[in-house]
């Protein structure tokens, strides 16, 4: 019989294939002794059980292969994504399937705030970070919120942005899902550590970047956070930049996630002090001796606790960057996010649909990106945005093109 479902806590790398990277490392991260929520994986059995019970597999296969070769043509491209997501959402899931996924969810109490993450084959893996491609939810509550967030997820692995992605980095297998649901931790402050700096290269070293409230708007690039950087040798935290965080999302009232605006103090605000700095950075240090590899992880503080709610390789190491000259007068400074030098014409642009505009070898200038502006990224030469960090998702990615 197959098994559709595994708590986290039994699971290993030797299980990605069926729990996908972000499964298989958060068990790694268990075994590893570190503060991670419980929770359990929907392993990939389920999804292709429900597609094969639907009769939809082998179409929607066949789609996947076809949209892969038409990128370039943008309206036939968007609109057999859109074709595949609804023949998965319209799938739905046998009620063998229905049922483990709940037997589990109770397990965890009643009606239990989760997080419900998309876990792919092929995400989170050293070669492929599909950092923010599919879908997360959170601040779900209920069996019907789970199973149709969980049916979300299976959905997203078709999204215009992922199939995109997939076909960037020459993936050519079928694709499929596996779910993370995890207890919902509600986050006071929460962020990024990655334990090479991502801007150099160097791995003596973790940065850290958090903000106030969910992670979302860290790795969403939908504020400037702040940014901590600790020596690994000593936990000498070496520099600091306080960023302006606008706003925090927290769960709402009636338990959606809602924005809060802050004050001009507030969004000032330094988000850790030295110690939590020194704590994160630990946890993310263990994470990546765990692993053997340099990690970016994704942390968060409730209660006077710092959890790990993710980990995965970093995908963008070793890379060789010319020197940048000197000598000409410096007109805009920022926070880089990857090493080198790029020119071209300015192209400036205010949304992710006038991304047809840009032309190829242009810098890309923008309020702020995600990973639904990869086709844009993917022609520009360089990318500069008003607000995010070094280690949200669009960075992640744009370092991978």
């Amino acid at each position: 019989m197959p098994r559709f479902v595994e708590d986290i806590a039994n699971l290993r790398m030797a299980d990605a294939e069926e729990a996908g990277g972000k499964g298989a490392n958060m068990g790694e991260m268990v075994a590893a002794g570190l503060p991670v929520p419980l929770g359990f994986v929907v392993l990939r059995d389920s999804y292709l059980a429900a597609m094969r019970d639907a009769g939809v597999a082998d179409e929607l296969n066949a789609a996947h292969r076809d949209a892969m070769l038409s990128v370039a043509d943008q309206d036939r491209f968007t609109e057999m994504c859109e074709k595949m997501q609804a023949l998965v959402l319209k799938a739905g899931m046998s009620d063998d399937v229905r049922e483990r996924i709940l037997s589990s969810y109770r397990t965890m109490g009643s009606n239990v705030i989760v997080a419900v993450r998309s876990s792919a084959t092929g995400e989170d893996g050293a070669d492929a970070s599909f950092a923010g491609m599919n879908s997360t939810f959170t601040n779900i509550s209920g069996e019907d919120e789970l199973i149709d967030a969980v049916q979300r997820c299976w959905a997203s692995l078709f999204g215009a942005r992922v199939v995109a992605y997939r076909a960037s980095r020459g993936f050519t297998a079928d694709p499929a899902m596996a779910v993370v649901v995890q207890q919902m931790i509600a986050s006071e402050r929460s962020g990024v550590a990655f334990t090479a700096d991502p801007t150099t290269d160097a791995t003596d070293r973790v940065v850290v970047e958090g903000a106030f409230g969910q992670g979302e708007v860290v790795v969403s690039g939908s504020v400037e956070p702040d940014t901590y950087v600790v020596s690994k040798e000593t936990g000498e935290i070496i520099s600091r930049r306080i960023g302006f965080k606008q706003f925090k999302i927290v769960r709402g009232a009636d338990g959606s996630d809602q924005n809060i605006d802050l004050s001009p103090a507030e969004a000032e605000a330094q988000v850790l002090n030295d110690d939590e700095v020194r704590t994160i950075a630990d946890i993310a240090v263990r994470s990546e001796r765990h692993s053997g590899c340099p990690q970016d992880t994704e942390w968060a503080i409730a209660g006077g606790k710092t959890y790990i709610v993710q980990t995965r390789p970093i995908t963008t190491l070793h890379r060789v960057g010319k020197p940048v000259p000197e000598t000409h007068e410096v007109l805009l400074q920022g926070l880089p996010a990857v090493p080198g030098e790029a020119s071209g014409v300015v192209r400036v642009l205010a949304d992710v649909k006038d991304g047809a505009r840009l032309q190829d070898g242009e810098v890309l200038v923008a309020q702020m990106t995600n990973p639904d502006w990869l086709p844009t990224m993917r022609r520009a030469s360089a990318l500069v945005t008003d607000s995010g960090g070094m280690t949200c998702h669009a960075a992640i990615v744009a370092r991978e093109l």
